[in-house]
Formats: structure tokens, sequence, C-alpha cells
């Protein structure tokens, strides 16, 4: 007679009754499939005299779908009439395992991208266990409902603060965030009606309260220097560079439209070059324009055709920049606050060269110099607001096509974007094996249907 033992129950396998092991509890299981407890005694008396009263048939939807047939015993007390359950913490525990390997494929599916349909979809074709939609949703929100983020107990004193919009039933709900540019932990993203200078402000008090606050890194909105002195009087702010350059092509673009000469390229990158080392992109600039200059026929037809085809191979030789970068995990050569004075005072004595457009970026530079340079002075800030654009990214990239039923599906997605970035685990890491060795055992306990 061949026997095997698993922690709490044995089977021999040409009878399916129980052998016990010590003083384990153990479980005796019939030919039938029906399991109890070995020791029985009245929950309610203590009584160990009792009768069986039948069974009940384990009906949740895995233990079906495998063909198992599993009915827990019943009993009643001769003393005192009691009726009781057989003790099912085996078959609970492998029920409990697959839900906990379901909650884990499907919070990775939607977490990943997926829809609720599509994540739902997936595990059912892949799983073969007709689980329905309803039932993975509130799986997946009831868990979600369940994050909590603690708050803070100290940082940095260096924050990024931005705000991004989301939709929800059509109407647009604003998500409010401030991360540590230091430690790179997000310290509030949360949801607001609106993002009002007193929305901001208390959102910006109560995340950072108790905190040190020392700086912060903002885009251009001109909202933001009024709320951040208000509420802290000694705090520096860095302007993102990033939404300057943005602004100063824009403004480029409004005076001469799309396609702006070749010439024009040529004094915005100088502006760039102010904060960072743009001398690869200025030297080929410098190459097109000479060869443009040298091969002008003065046909006006011919020379845009021309121009066109040296602003495309700039286009390019960017582009190939960019890839190289990246390929070697390199980022643009910052400049020096001692190379970025040198460099913005020869602009400021040439200024008359640029365009009406550029010139407003320039003086609109030299008025909040000191908003541009602080990243020069403190080693802490950093000169563009990127860090909390990669979390926007890394979280919920596709919010303006995403349309959110409820702001309580809003609040519940922020809570996971948050606890997730921070490194905390918000869901269970059960792996497969888990479940096929547990499932294994009672297919060897347990008759087939």
């Amino acid at each position: 007679m061949i026997a095997t033992q698993h922690n709490s129950f044995s089977i021999e396998y040409n009878t399916r009754l129980s052998g016990f092991f010590g003083s384990k509890p153990t479980y005796l299981i019939s030919a039938g499939g029906k399991i109890k407890t070995i020791q029985q005694a009245c929950p309610k008396c203590g009584s160990a005299e009792y009768v069986d009263n039948g069974y009940h048939v384990v009906e949740d939807s895995l233990v079906l779908a495998l063909g198992l047939g599993i009915r827990i015993a019943q009993f009643c007390c001769k003393k005192c009439g009691c009726l009781w359950s057989s003790n099912r913490d085996i078959i609970d525990h492998f029920v409990q395992k697959e839900k906990e390997l379901v909650k884990s494929l499907m919070l990775g599916c939607v977490r990943s991208g997926l829809s609720l349909g599509r994540a739902t979809s997936l595990i059912g074709g892949t799983t073969g266990v007709n689980y329905s939609p309803q039932y993975l949703h509130e799986m997946y929100t009831d868990t979600l409902s369940q994050v909590k983020n603690e708050r803070a107990a100290s940082a940095s004193g260096v924050y990024y603060y931005d705000e991004q919009y989301l939709v929800c039933n059509g109407e647009k709900v604003c998500r409010l965030t401030i991360k540590d540019a230091v430690t790179g932990k997000v310290l509030t993203d949360t949801q607001t009606e609106d993002a009002k200078k007193e929305t901001i402000s208390r959102v910006m008090r109560d995340g950072l309260e108790g905190l040190p606050v020392d700086a912060f890194i903002v885009d251009m909105l001109p909202v933001y220097p009024g709320i951040i002195t208000e509420l802290y009087p000694k705090a520096k702010m860095q302007w993102c560079i990033f939404h300057l350059h943005k602004s100063i092509w824009k403004k480029l673009q409004e005076e001469f439209g799309k396609h702006a000469p070749l010439l024009q390229i040529y004094n915005v990158y100088n502006l760039f070059d102010i904060f960072f080392d743009h001398t690869p992109e200025i030297e080929k600039l410098q190459e097109l324009l000479k060869t443009l200059n040298a091969n002008k026929t003065g046909d006006s037809k011919s020379d845009r055709e021309l121009e066109k085809t040296m602003r495309k191979e700039f286009g390019k030789f960017v582009k190939d920049l960019k890839k190289q970068r990246r390929r070697q995990h390199q980022l643009t050569p910052r400049r020096t606050l001692e190379q970025s004075t040198e460099r913005f005072s020869q602009i400021k004595h040439q200024i008359l060269l640029y365009p009406k457009s550029l010139q407003a970026r320039i003086r609109y530079m030299d008025e909040n110099w000191e908003k541009f340079t602080l990243f020069q002075h403190d080693s802490r800030v950093q000169p563009t607001s990127n860090g909390i654009e990669q979390y926007f990214a890394a979280t919920l990239a596709k919010t303006d096509k995403k349309e959110f039923r409820s702001k309580e599906a809003v609040s519940r997605e922020l809570a996971a974007c948050q606890a997730e970035w921070n490194g905390n685990q918000i869901f269970s890491t059960t792996k497969l094996v888990e479940v096929l060795r547990l499932a294994g055992m009672l297919f060897l306990a347990f008759p087939q249907t």
C-alpha cells in the first residue's frame, strides 16, 4: 500500500482512506470524495458523540472546472443537537490561492494598459475558467480600494510640482502631484475639481505639512510664483527649461510658420545653447547655412527647395544624435553658471539680430534669470520637470484618451499609481506553481466527476 502525506492529510492511493502521522491534524477522505476531520468535537458543547449528517458539495468555479467532486462532511451532536461541518481549510487554502493568482493576473493586465474587458477575455481564455467580467472587475476595484499610501516622514526639501488633466464622465478633473526631486518618492497624487490658486495652495500645504521646503521645480505658469512665495517665503524656484525651449519654438512658429527659415532655426539653437551644450547642432547648422548660401541661384522656387532639403538634413541629424545619446545612455551636457552667463550676455548684446518673437523670449529670460539658473547653484535641483513628467508617462500616460466612469475610479487609480511608483506591492505575488502544487494534491485526494 503506497501512501503520501501533505501537511494536514494523507491519502492511500488504493482505498482513498487517510493514514495518520504523529500529532498533525489530518483528514479522512472517502472513496466518494467526502472529506472530514478525523477528530471531531461539537463546537458548542465539546462532546465527541455525534452522527454523520450528510454533506455539502464544494461549488467553487475552479473546483468544478477541474471536475473534482469534493464533499464536505456534516455532523449532528448527539448531546446538544448542534449542526456543523467538517474543517475545510485545505480546500479554502487552494481556492484562496487560485483567487490570488487570478487577481495578480487581472491587476497585472490592467496596470499594463489593457482594458478591463480585454483583461477579462485574456484571463478567461488562458485559464479555461469562465469568470464573469463583473466578478473580475469587482476583484480589481476592491483590491485598488484597499491601497493605502502612508504619509512621508521625511523628504529632501526639493520638489517637483505639476498637474495633469483626466477625463471623468466627459468632464475634466485635475491630478495634482508633488514628487521629491531627490528621493524620487511621490508625496501627493490627488484628484481635485480644478487647479485654481486656492486648490493648488491647499494641496501643497497639506502635502508638505511638517516637511522641509527649500525649492520647487515647476513649469512657467504665472500662478506658481505667487502661490509658492505666499506659502513658503524662503523657497526658491527652478522654472523648467524644457518648457522654456517649447515656448521658444512656439513663438518662432507663430512668426514664421511651421517651416521656419534655416537661419532662424540657428538663432533658436543659440538660445538652447545657453543652458545645455548644443555645440554639435550649432556646428551642423553653420555648415548647412554655408552650403545654402553657396548654392543659392536667385530663383525663389529652387532656393526654397534647397532650404527645405537642408531642413530635412538637419532634422535627420538631430534625430540621429538623440538616438546615439540614448544608446550610450547620455544626456545633453549641462552648462555651468559661468558658461550660461557668458553666452547669455553675448546674446543680449546682439538682441537686435534676432526676430521679434525671440527678442521677447530673451527679455523674458533676462527678467527671470534666477528662476532658470537655480539648478546651477543647487545640485539637488534639476533643470527640467522631466522627473515628474516621467512619472505621469509611466502611470496614466494615455489619460487624454481614457474615460473614467467615476471620480472614485480616478482616486483608486491615482492611489495605485503612487503606491507602485514608491515601490509598494499592491497585489499578491502568488505564483502558478503554488496553485498547481495544491491542485495536484487535490487530484490525488478526490475523484473527478
